[in-house]
């Protein structure tokens, strides 16, 4: 028996290396030769250089912007030429990440020929455009990570990671916030779009962000937030007054890859004008994944949201003044489907629903700066403090960005980190795209009289607090068994974040690893009487109690 299910075992691993091969030795796009240009990047200070009239830009508050033209070739191997150091950087991030949620060579092996099986048919759902600015962007990727795939492949595969991270939501990677607020609901009657893009990979990812600026040789000129190597997004606004956000549904995990969300977006940007065009471009496009796209228009004072699931599209349109998402499905066609009354039910979406409504409705005219502040949150329902990092509350102090649009009169404003507690930069991008030719030494393009102060967090020690705590945290985590930390230590980790769970979890945790069963099942009894985001990890809590629980009768 155990040889059949060694041979079985095998028999799986070989074809699945088989099958990795094939999808390695897949080919680039054509391009022939002498349409390969070497540009080369001009230095014109420490934080910006430029290829022409392309740039990039490390801006005074740490962020970098980003402007590319031309064809789709010409604008890949500019954005991989100027950004190279962020596209390594980022991928770094990416692959120790990787390493530290899944450790051992060969679970990392199994993982990749996994992955290479689920995205073999990954380019077959990337339009030949973005094939080909795909891999001019490719062509400056670091050699150190051909472990991983060959370069175009892994720059191509990494555009599926937001449709893998949301579909394991149990790991907590993904949990956003959405809302819009018009008409009677804003001072002038205007649309105010609003997102926390909630999407963890580890505190340095969310860093380097880039706030790219697109001007195509086809279709809309767009801005984006994105980040090295990235051709997509989840948060952008085009030239005619389109912004879109979108928010992860439940969804199983996927058998294999459609289009990459955040390819859609980039699509839906670029080529719709409408509200109406953003719909037929999302419906003619499958996805792996269940999606929620939040679509405001500036030109027409319209506001929607478009749920799509691997198999079906539906148009959520509440013709409201203030439409709020989070992450389960609205529309009369998908609220009742059962995975998503699952999410409802078992998750923090609905919690962080309700609070968002509960902030808006306390404000009777939304601002600019009454949206920050609904973005910054970090109260439960009903200002119950439930913890700082709490996926229940709006501002998990974790978001990859933070961003406002105000599509009516082309002005988005972006948080500076870190998360969403730096200055919200504003950006008026109808005087961005008609003076991108121009390059100066200083190159700011901020509207300065319109950015939001930083966050009192920042100010009052708060920051330096949560920081502390988060390191703490990372030492009970890796504490091995032949080692011990201190019980001040272990005393001071509560105080500093006493009404989140997960402290109490972290410290009952490190007990338990010690067999000291008394100790850990009383935090583990605190842990559940506080706020828990989901029943996955409530039940997690009850079967860790229980077991120390068991091992108590028995030591006695």
């Amino acid at each position: 028996m155990a040889l059949y299910i060694l041979f079985v075992l095998l028999l799986i691993i070989t074809i699945i290396v088989i099958a990795y091969i094939i999808v390695v030795n897949k080919k680039p796009p054509f391009v022939p030769k002498d349409g390969l240009p070497e540009y080369t990047p001009v230095q014109i200070s420490e934080n910006l250089s430029h290829i022409g009239n392309n740039w990039l830009n490390k801006n005074s508050h740490g962020l970098y912007e980003m402007y590319v033209e031309g064809t789709p070739f010409e604008r890949g191997v500019i954005n991989g030429r100027l950004a190279k150091n962020l596209i390594y950087t980022q991928e770094k991030i990416f692959v120790d990440e990787i390493k530290r949620r899944i450790p051992g060579r060969f679970y990392l092996f199994f993982l990749k020929m996994v992955s290479a099986w689920m995205n073999r048919n990954l380019k077959h759902h990337v339009i030949p455009e973005y094939d080909l600015e795909i891999y001019g962007v490719s062509l400056s990727a670091s050699k150190k990570f051909r472990m991983v795939g060959p370069d175009y492949l892994r720059i191509l595969n990494y555009h599926a990671a937001h449709d893998i991270g949301h579909a394991l939501q149990y790991m907590n990677l993904v949990g956003c916030t959405s809302f819009t607020a018009s008409g009677s609901r804003t001072p002038d009657g205007k649309i105010i779009h609003a997102r926390n893009f909630d999407f963890y990979a580890g505190d340095e990812f969310c860093k380097e962000k880039i706030i790219t600026f697109y001007a195509p040789d086809k279709g809309n000129k767009f801005a984006m937030i994105t980040w090295g190597g990235l051709v997509g997004t989840a948060s952008g606004m085009n030239l005619k007054g389109i912004a879109i956000t979108v928010n992860a549904a439940k969804s199983k995990m996927p058998g294999g890859i459609s289009t990459p969300v955040t390819i859609l977006v980039r699509e839906m940007l670029q080529y719709a004008s409408t509200i109406e065009e953003a719909i037929e471009i999302a419906k003619k496009r499958r996805i792996s994944v269940s999606e929620s796209f939040m679509v405001s228009s500036g030109a027409d004072d319209r506001v929607l949201i478009i749920e799509k699931t691997p198999y079906r599209t539906a148009v959520f349109n509440p013709e409201t003044e203030q439409v709020i998402c989070t992450n389960h499905f609205q529309s009369e066609a998908l609220k009742n489907d059962e995975i998503n009354i699952i999410q409802i039910n078992d998750s923090a979406s609905m919690w962080r629903y309700k609070r968002v409504q509960e902030l808006l409705d306390r404000n009777n005219k939304i601002t600019i700066d009454a949206t920050v502040n609904i973005l910054r949150d970090r109260l439960g329902i009903e200002d119950k403090p439930i913890g700082n990092g709490n996926e229940l509350t709006v501002n998990q102090l974790l978001c990859h960005h933070s961003i406002i649009f105000k599509p009516g009169e082309l002005k988005m404003w972006v948080a500076a980190g870190p998360f969403n507690l730096g200055e919200y930069l504003c950006y008026n991008l109808d005087e961005i795209f008609s003076k991108t030719d121009v390059i100066e030494n200083s190159c700011n393009i901020i509207s300065e009289e319109e950015v939001i102060k930083r966050d009192v967090f920042m100010d009052n020690g708060g920051i330096n607090k949560y920081e502390r705590y988060k390191d703490i945290r990372k030492e009970l985590s890796a504490c091995k068994k032949n080692q011990r930390i201190g019980q001040p230590v272990i005393e001071e980790f509560i105080l500093l974040n006493e009404e989140y769970f997960l402290s109490y979890c972290c410290a009952g945790d490190y007990f338990r690893k010690k067999k000291q069963f008394s100790i850990a099942a009383e935090y583990y009894s605190i842990a559940l009487q506080k706020e828990i985001p989901n029943k996955h990890e409530r039940d997690e809590i009850v079967k860790d109690l229980n077991y120390c629980e068991k091992r108590i009768i028995q030591q006695n």
